[in-house]
């Protein structure tokens, strides 16, 4: 490549650069917006590059001489600055979390209805044919049914609570992640894991209402239920957020538009962390106490799920965040 078809080739990059510099000269990074500051980053990244390539085949240009100013300007404002965990974490989780959570909104509510939708469907296609439940019930569960004993009467006496909390929180958690990352298949996965946990819900709210074992299901699930089936929705949305990235066309540089919906579905996926650890805590520790009121398994369920939407539809709280601190970590708060 000639040095007139090297300038000319990323002349519009460096010019556009050139314009957010002076943008964030003027009145900083928050200036930007998000697209923007994405933007930034992938103008900054092809400067540098192509700063060493004209050093090496162009030296003494002026080519060269613009990329180095133009590399070095981006570099002192985009370069990490290293800030103590506990602020960054509260501002993930105050600030971070809360706006992730509001953009995800359109997300949430597809992916509540996908998993509605599938509840309905499997309690219904239960009751009408009970051998539906075998595709997600073995047969000595369905048999203990019949027999008028529920599953959920044993947890207890399986082993000790602080291990049955943690095998919940294990396996909450790969059920979230799974559903989460499914996404990266186009969303074609999040669907069916939206699809497969509604159906298999459904399912058994229909045989155990069918044997009139209900009220033993419920006296188990009610305090934890809520909050885990709404939180693997949210891994859905998060998974949403993962497949808009690689499929909505955007006008920015190639791959921006699949990085920043794979920070914002990790973001919505990482802010769920410490309501899956509480949720282990109850389902370990509270639900398999069978001397506890059903009614008050159920306050405390409605309870937890109404304390995690109200903190998570509260508005973001503390200071701006300041882009340049969190680069491409799950703490980044854009």
């Amino acid at each position: 490549m000639d040095y007139s078809s090297f300038c000319q080739r990323a002349q519009h990059d460096w010019q556009a650069l050139e314009e957010l510099l002076e943008r964030v000269r003027r009145g900083g990074l928050n200036r930007l917006d998000h697209e923007e500051l994405e933007r930034f980053a992938a103008y900054h990244r092809r400067a540098v590059s192509d700063f060493a390539y004209a050093r090496t085949h162009f030296p003494r240009t002026d080519a060269v001489r613009h990329l180095r100013s133009l590399a070095f300007a981006g570099h002192r404002l985009l370069g990490a600055q290293h800030e103590a965990i506990l602020p960054r974490m509260r501002e993930f989780f105050f600030r971070g979390y809360r706006r992730a959570f509001r953009e995800a909104l359109p997300a949430l509510a597809t992916a509540l209805s996908i998993f509605l939708g599938a509840t309905a469907l499997g309690f219904v296609v239960t009751l009408i044919s009970p051998g539906f439940a075998a595709l997600f019930l073995g047969a000595d569960a369905i048999e203990n049914l019949r027999q008028g004993q529920v599953w959920t009467d044993s947890v207890g006496s399986i082993a000790p609570p602080a291990a049955i909390s943690g095998a919940i929180f294990t396996n909450n958690m790969t059920v979230a992640l799974v559903t989460w990352l499914g996404g990266a298949l186009f969303g074609l996965l999040t669907v069916v894991m939206l699809l497969n946990n509604g159906l298999m819900f459904g399912s058994v709210l229909a045989l155990t209402w069918q044997y009139h074992l209900l009220d033993r299901l419920l006296a188990f699930i009610s305090a934890h239920g809520p909050l885990e089936l709404f939180l693997i929705v949210v891994a859905g949305a998060a998974g949403f957020q993962l497949a808009r990235g690689q499929i909505r066309a955007k006008q920015c540089p190639p791959g921006v538009s699949f990085r920043r919906g794979a920070r914002r579905s990790l973001r919505l996926v990482g802010g769920t962390l410490p309501w899956f650890v509480l949720l282990g805590l109850v389902e370990g520790f509270l639900s398999p106490v069978m001397t506890i009121s059903t009614w008050i398994k159920a306050l405390l369920g409605v309870i937890l799920l109404a304390s995690f939407l109200a903190y998570a539809l509260a508005p973001p709280t503390g200071a701006a965040p300041n882009p340049t601190a969190s680069g491409d970590r799950f703490e980044e708060i854009a």
